[in-house]
């Protein structure tokens, strides 16, 4: 009940992933990327160990298939899951336990792997790779939301409604890019992860450079002046002498 997709940015070495299904939370539990090294996924009745052993040993440098199948033999219970990896030279890799009841594929397109299970139909996960490959000028998180846009409208899974949604990519200084979740929505978890997607867009440099290089943000005017008013509304100007020093910071409205 699951259809998602790991791809690669070859000109920053950024790993990449978008996933839905009809469960909750479903980012935190299937997803692992490590930044120039790979992309490891791990779903249906998912254990999130095998995402942790495989991007661990994607970060040791070792292929997606060497890394697939020491996730293999590292559990009895492998017939139940479904993983796949995406190695630093974008080398894809998949397996599909012999417990899985319903329709599920792989597909794979130059840096990508679209992976499913509970799916509709045969086409999901080929439509989801041939959207990533689409347009590689594209950044990475937007090829990703089109792809798993296009699992959607291609069938998607065979029960819904979709409830979680996540895009997470990785990004230079340990710090990603990108990491946008819908842990719970009614009906319509994609949709709502593409509004929180676009809305990111124009915060996304000024969020990084928070981190990065905080002293070219300015304070926000309105946010400054309503902190004033506060400490002193409740006397606290000696422990916040923020009001003496109006100076020391650059204020934007």
């Amino acid at each position: 009940m699951t259809f998602s997709i790991i791809g690669r940015c070859a000109r920053t070495g950024a790993f990449g992933a978008a996933i839905t299904t009809s469960d909750l939370a479903v980012g935190a539990r299937c997803v692992r990327l490590l930044h120039g090294k790979g992309a490891m996924l791990s779903q249906h009745r998912t254990d999130s160990r095998l995402g942790d052993l495989g991007i661990s040993l994607l970060a040791e440098g070792k292929s997606a298939q060497d890394t697939v199948t020491a996730v293999c033999n590292s559990t009895k219970d492998i017939e139940w899951r479904q993983i796949g990896a995406l190695d630093a030279k974008g080398h894809a890799a998949a397996y599909h336990g012999r417990r899985m009841y319903s329709i599920y594929t792989h597909s794979t397109e130059k840096d990508c792997l679209a992976l499913g299970n509970i799916l509709a139909n045969e086409t999901v996960t080929r439509k989801m790779a041939a959207a990533f490959a689409r347009d590689p000028g594209l950044p990475l998180g937007e090829r990703l939301m089109q792809a798993l846009e296009a699992g959607r409208d291609g069938g998607g899974e065979i029960v819904g409604p979709l409830r979680s949604a996540a895009v997470r990519v990785t990004g230079e200084h340990g710090i990603d890019a990108m990491d946008l979740r819908i842990d719970m929505s009614e009906c319509t978890a994609v949709e709502d992860l593409r509004a929180l997607v676009d809305a990111y867009a124009d915060r996304a440099e000024i969020l990084r450079n928070v981190a990065l290089a905080p002293e070219g943000i300015p304070v926000m005017r309105s946010l400054f002046e309503a902190s004033i008013e506060r400490i002193e509304e409740l006397g606290l100007q000696a422990r916040f002498p923020t009001a003496q020093h109006r100076d020391r910071w650059t204020l934007r409205d």
